[in-house]
């Protein structure tokens, strides 16, 4: 072959190598933990929607508004009594090509999961991000956050009212802020704050905005020494014995460079605070059907106090299984007690629990109500395969 011909070829093969072969995906960057940003909360008491239908429809209603942490707008929304389940599409960006720099984009699948028993306090925020959709929902949960960003504070608070109806609905109310402040007790390293002579009383960390606390003239820093004319020794004291008794509150505070001030706070009235409506519950499937009775043939199972023991403790799934998951929900295998009914049904550690009976397993604590005395038929994830186990009987099928 002629040494001209063999540039040209040469060229010509890696081009066609490079449509053959592709280098590992490169994926979007996610923002990261909540609270690794900075982000400013609104005092906000939601008003709630009168049944789980309203809700479920206002968050349908908010397409293209509504977006996970990853940045995929949410696209599905489902929800029982054991939780809430967004799932979105997030796209990928891959690289293509050995020799050109080419790039695609693969959708990949972003779920949110929020078990209702585990929510502590939903907050209205706007985060400080050099992004689009920086108001948003925050969720807090007993071990971590979860949020949803919308594009301004009216979509954030539609958002804020369907998820506290829908979490009133499940039988767990969430308490919402009085005064709109955040204290943590004063300790020895403040005591060079002027006037401040023991470590006694209250500082300021946080205030919201639009709250009473704001209006009243509270800063972040603040350290609170007196409230109505009774001394503050930390926050328990003073949301045990001072808060409750109080119509309105009167902080003496200790600022730096500044005077003692006086910040004068008026507390809404009792009867203004959000009260779910009467009758608010779960009482359809998800898909607005009714369960169907069991068939004729089958043998009606005997009804127990207490749901039958398996012999394993459960968690949620870890945020890699997630990802395998693909928004479906599960439980999984923590450890097996030795010689109970998981081991003999060779149930293993980190086992996926899917479906139970062929039910979908909600969450670790929903498992309980699928379970029924005698054969218990569950769907198990191990190793990215899906089998069949019976646990209470000796028949183990794959």
């Amino acid at each position: 072959m002629a040494k001209s011909l063999r540039v040209p070829i040469l060229i010509l093969l890696a081009f066609l190598l490079s449509w053959g072969f592709s280098a590992p995906a490169v994926a979007i960057e996610p923002l990261g933990p909540v609270s690794s940003y900075g982000m400013e909360e609104y005092w906000y008491w939601p008003t709630y929607l009168p049944s789980v239908e309203a809700a479920l429809g206002a968050l349908k209603n908010l397409q293209g508004k509504v977006a996970g942490w990853q940045g995929s707008f949410i696209t599905q929304w489902d929800a029982d009594a054991f939780g809430l389940r967004a799932l979105g599409t997030v796209v990928e960006v891959q690289q293509t090509g050995l020799f050109f720099s080419n790039t695609v984009q693969v959708p990949q699948v972003e779920s949110t999961v929020i078990p209702f028993e585990e929510v502590t306090a939903l907050h209205l925020v706007r985060v400080f991000v050099d992004r689009q959709f920086t108001f948003g929902v925050r969720c807090d949960l007993k071990g971590e956050m979860k949020m949803f960003r919308v594009p301004d504070y009216e979509t954030a608070a539609q958002v804020f009212n369907a998820l506290a109806t829908l979490i009133a609905a499940s039988g767990r109310p969430v308490s919402f802020p009085i005064v709109g402040v955040y204290f943590r007790n004063i300790n020895e390293k403040d005591l060079w704050i002027p006037g401040l002579k023991e470590a006694k009383g209250m500082i300021v960390t946080g205030v919201m905005k639009g709250s009473p606390a704001e209006k009243g003239g509270l800063r972040v820093r603040d350290a609170v020494v007196l409230c109505n004319d009774q001394p503050v020794d930390n926050f328990a004291q003073w949301s045990g014995t001072i808060l409750p008794k109080a119509a309105s509150l009167d902080f003496k505070v200790l600022r730096k460079s500044s005077p003692p001030a006086v910040c004068h706070v008026m507390l809404p009235p009792e009867d203004l605070y959000p009260k779910p409506p009467q009758g608010l519950a779960f009482t359809k499937t998800p898909s607005g059907i009714a369960p169907q009775a069991p068939a004729p043939t089958q043998q009606a199972q005997p009804v127990s106090a207490e749901p039958p023991k398996m012999g394993f403790s459960l968690r949620y799934p870890s945020e890699a299984e997630k990802k395998i998951l693909a928004g479906r929900t599960a439980a999984v295998i923590v450890d097996v007690s030795p010689g109970g009914l998981a081991e003999k049904a060779l149930l293993k550690p980190n086992d996926i629990l899917l479906e139970c009976n062929g039910k979908k397993i909600p969450s670790p604590e929903g498992l309980g109500p699928l379970l029924v005395q005698g054969e218990n038929v569950f769907l198990v994830m191990r190793n990215g395969k899906e089998m069949a186990l019976r646990v209470g009987t000796s028949l183990v099928s794959y």
